[in-house]
Parts: C-alpha cells; sequence; structure tokens
C-alpha cells in the first residue's frame, strides 16, 4: 500500500527533476528563436501575451508558468511511478526511457492541443492586426505563422529531451533507494536457504 509520505516525497524528487528538465530546455528554446528568425525570448512573450501582458511581463510569466508546468510533470512522473511496479525507475536507462515517452505524451496530449487551438489562433490575429500592438510584435507573429511546422516539430524534439533529462535526474535520485532494495532481497534469500537447509530432512 502507497503511504502519504511515499507520494509527498515523490512529488518532491520529481518537482526537483522537473524543474531541472525545465532548466535544460531554457537555452533551446533560444535556439529555436534563432531558427525561427524571432527575438530571444518570443516563446515565453507568446505565453504571456496569451493572457494579455506584454514586453517583459509577458516574458516573465511565460517563464515562470513554464517552470511550474515542468515541475507538475515531474511531480505526476515520480508518484506515477510507484503505482505499479513495471512503473517503477529502477534503473537510469528506464528513468531515461520513461521520460522521454512521458515527454512524448505530454507534447500530444496537452501541447499539441493548445497550440493547434489556442495558441496559434491567437498569433494569426495578432499576426492580422486583429489586436492592438506594435508594429515589431505585428512582424514577429507573422513569423511564427510561417514557421508553424517548424515550430511544431521543434517543440516535439524538445518534449523528448525534457522527458530524457527528467527522468535521468529521477532515476539518479531514487537509485540508492532501488539499490538498497535490491539489496536486502539479496540478502533475504540466503537465510531463506539456510533455514531450509537446516529444517528439512535431507534426501
Amino acid at each position: 500500500m502507497i503511504t502519504k509520505y511515499e507520494v509527498y516525497r515523490m512529488a518532491k524528487i520529481g518537482c526537483v527533476a522537473g524543474l531541472v528538465g525545465g532548466f535544460a530546455l531554457f537555452s533551446s528554446f533560444f535556439w529555436i528563436d534563432s531558427e525561427v528568425g524571432v527575438p530571444f525570448g518570443t516563446f515565453y512573450k507568446m505565453v504571456g501575451m496569451a493572457v494579455g501582458l506584454h514586453g517583459l511581463y509577458a516574458i516573465a510569466f511565460g517563464f515562470i508558468a513554464h517552470m511550474l508546468v515542468a515541475s507538475l510533470i515531474g511531480a505526476t512522473f515520480c508518484i506515477c511511478s510507484i503505482m505499479h511496479k513495471m512503473l517503477h525507475i529502477s534503473s537510469v536507462p528506464k528513468g531515461i526511457v520513461a521520460g522521454a515517452v512521458t515527454g512524448i505524451e505530454v507534447y500530444a496530449i496537452f501541447f499539441m492541443p493548445i497550440t493547434i487551438y489556442v495558441m496559434m489562433p491567437m498569433i494569426a490575429d495578432h499576426a492580422s492586426g486583429l489586436y492592438a500592438v506594435t508594429e515589431g510584435d505585428m512582424q514577429i507573429a507573422r513569423t511564427l505563422v510561417q514557421a508553424s511546422d517548424k515550430i511544431l516539430w521543434g517543440s516535439l524534439v524538445l518534449h523528448v529531451l525534457f522527458g530524457a533529462v527528467m527522468g535521468l535526474f529521477s532515476s539518479m535520485m531514487l537509485y540508492e533507494d532501488y539499490n538498497m532494495k535490491q539489496k536486502e532481497k539479496k540478502e533475504k534469500k540466503p537465510n531463506w536457504q539456510k533455514f531450509e537447509s537446516e529444517n528439512w530432512p535431507s534426501t
């Protein structure tokens, strides 16, 4: 049975791993901005603009929202890992693979629908001048609309990278726990064999 302490502890580990994965993508978002041809911080700025913010406030809001979501994903990832024996992060390779798969799931279930049905229409409205924005923001929006396919594919790669980094750090932090459990199992087996040899008659 899973205790509240285990859930709380896994949530803390997951939050740390998620934040590490989020910071790992920090420079990658600037790489995407450079590839698309927009100013650094545009990804975060678009997130902030979706809630009506502009300028540095929009960038700050986007960054904070990104890190909060990353920590939430990490916490959910680690909590789910104790729900079933097959999901246990018992090794570094398993953690990396599980994290990468989680990144793909987050991309398909959350990122794609939000981007296609919320972000892209909003950006298209900014590009068409529907909102009162500066000429610079309007030009950025037009560039993003034209590069939408590149953004979607690049985001898939980043989600896999995020998941792999998150899984790596989760497995590193949990390695000692699972290693101790494996040692305990190995130590119990010789004791059982010894008990059997002493109490069962020889044939």
